[in-house]
């Protein structure tokens, strides 16, 4: 996560209580600041963001709270659908490789200055440019010269997006792409403001920060509470009910929870899972579980043995009972068969081809394969299995440990982190050899999650590299067709599941609890919840 970038990854780290909830002042009234003058709407963020800069966010804590700041030149409304965001229009040319925007006339910074089409043009830059080092920039791949600029082969000024005036934005590609337009409302499209004088602490300090979205930076400390208030230079400030919102850093679901049973949050980031039977009882108007574009998998480090044999790699996958693991869990996850998750629009997911097979074949295909990669009862395959401390992954870990011990023999040994080392761990392949990972769907279409496996993805954890798989998905970027897309998308996900690169185990669902003093939220594949939509009832 990305991912939602919206990104973003779907993450939640080690235990702990929320460093940032002890230090404000808590609401004696759902919905109410302590004067009881203003609409105050507490949220669960899970965790605190690595940093508030649109180009560089990386996690689900700060896409959460970047949405409420800025907006792109298209927007997510409370069904997770595209509509029009500073941009009142725009027209598509016949080959799908010309974007023409035409900006609102009302849109206007915090700061009153009026939202250009410039400004989009220098955020395209920026975050395309390689020495801003922007994780998801390569979403941005489709656009005319993209990709020779992130590879440092042409400035940055030969990206193919003009501004000819203050409201027409030309956006030209390289070859169709019809999930643009979902593209264009993550961080990464949004517009960056002239405050140059600022540099980056534009974006984390609020006497510097200047945003074009629906509210503004108010408060923010690390390990704090995010504390944001309503931008009344915003188009539609007049429709927004809440006039502050503040972001809760809890990282430890049952101290969440325990917030808000006290009436102390509005909105909680998860739930845990222990607690979803009981709450479905206790609880049931205001636990909101639905299906979400969301995966959990193992990664295998593909670059040296003993994962470079695809047919261990399938016997360990196969070996899984995703249907145990998921009851383990007891969270309501579906078990996952292969990498796009129900619930993607117009998309029939890929499975793996056994997937017909029963548990007793299952068992005995397995041990075949791991035969045949060389290991037996008397030579047993020794793995280590890298995950990060806090919610269940724990669990996850030791139920795969279990079932590739009692079903094949192999002798796994677990290697537990703290979130930070896990994550600079991450970054090298030579130092694991399977982890845990998980990734959200930044947007409604197959390609966020197929585009991860691209052997130039920086996502592709496994180090995964396929010609047939990067021609398929290049010839369905380059389909101005979305059916063709889509079969073609198909096509590489069935050959991506042939090679068995990553162990998928199940696909999430999002857990909340919602206050039912609110209305307007509203459950969606994506799981993004903007505040603007969100109002306290009277």
């Amino acid at each position: 996560m990305i991912s939602r970038i919206w990104a973003s990854l779907l993450i939640v780290v080690v235990a702990s209580t929320c460093l940032g909830s002890c230090d404000r002042e808590s609401s004696s009234e759902a919905g109410l600041s302590p004067d009881g003058r203003h609409v105050v709407l507490r949220r669960g963020n899970g965790g605190d963001p690595q940093t508030l800069d649109p180009a560089l966010a990386d996690d689900s804590h700060a896409l959460n709270v970047l949405a409420d700041l800025y907006e792109g030149l298209v927007a997510i409304n409370a069904d997770a659908d595209v509509i029009p965001g500073v941009a009142e229009s725009w027209q598509i040319s016949d080959d799908g490789q010309t974007y023409t925007f035409l900006l609102r006339s009302d849109a206007r910074w915090s700061n009153g200055e009026p939202v250009r089409a410039a400004n989009f043009l220098a955020g395209f830059r920026r975050t395309l440019d390689p020495a801003t080092n922007s994780p998801f920039a390569f979403l941005l791949a489709p656009l005319k010269n993209a990709e020779s600029i992130m590879q440092g082969s042409l400035p940055p000024s030969a990206l193919g997006v003009a501004a000819p005036n203050d409201r027409t934005l030309i956006i030209q590609l390289q070859s169709p792409a019809p999930q643009l337009l979902p593209v264009l409302a993550l961080p990464i499209a949004f517009p960056l403001s002239g405050e140059d004088d600022a540099g980056l602490t534009r974006f984390s300090n609020p006497e510097s920060f200047v945003g074009n979205g629906p509210f503004i930076l108010e408060d923010w400390r690390p390990g704090g509470v995010i504390r944001i208030r309503k931008n009344l230079e915003f188009h539609d400030s007049g429709e927004i009910d809440i006039d502050f919102v503040e972001y809760y850093p809890i990282i430890e679901p049952h101290s969440e929870l325990n917030m808000f049973r006290a009436g102390e949050l509005d909105i909680t980031a998860t739930v845990p899972g222990s607690q979803i039977a009981q709450l479905r009882e206790s609880h049931a108007a205001e636990l909101k579980i639905a299906p979400s574009l969301a995966i959990y998998y193992i990664a295998f480090d593909l670059s040296e043995a003993p994962f470079d044999n695809p047919e261990l790699r399938q016997a360990l996958s196969m070996a899984v009972d995703r249907d145990a693991l998921v009851e383990v869990i007891g969270r309501g996850e579906q078990p996952a068969y292969g990498l796009v998750p129900d619930g993607v629009r117009a998309y029939s997911p890929t499975r793996f081809d056994w997937i017909g097979l029963d548990k007793q074949q299952r068992s005995k295909q397995a041990h075949r394969l791991y035969q045949q990669a060389g290991y037996s009862e008397s030579r047993p395959l020794q793995l280590t299995l890298m995950y990060d401390a806090g919610d269940i992954h724990e669990t996850v870990a030791l139920a795969l440990s279990s079932m590739w011990h009692s079903e094949l023999g192999a002798v796994v040994e677990l290697d537990k982190r703290e979130w930070k080392y896990f994550l600079a761990t991450r970054e090298n392949r030579n130092d694991w050899q399977a982890m845990r990972f998980a990734w959200t769907g930044d947007f409604n279409h197959p390609s966020t999650f197929t585009g991860i496996l691209h052997s130039e993805s920086p996502q592709n954890l496994p180090g995964y590299e396929s010609e047939s798989y990067d021609a398929l998905i290049a010839a369905a970027q380059a389909s101005p067709d979305p059916e063709e897309q889509i079969r073609l998308l198909a096509d590489a996900e069935r050959v991506m599941l042939s090679d068995n690169p990553i162990v998928p185990l199940y696909f999430y669902v999002s857990k909340h609890l919602v206050s039912t003093s609110l209305t307007g939220y509203r459950n969606n594949a994506l799981d993004q919840h903007p505040s603007r939509y969100i109002s306290v009832k009277p």
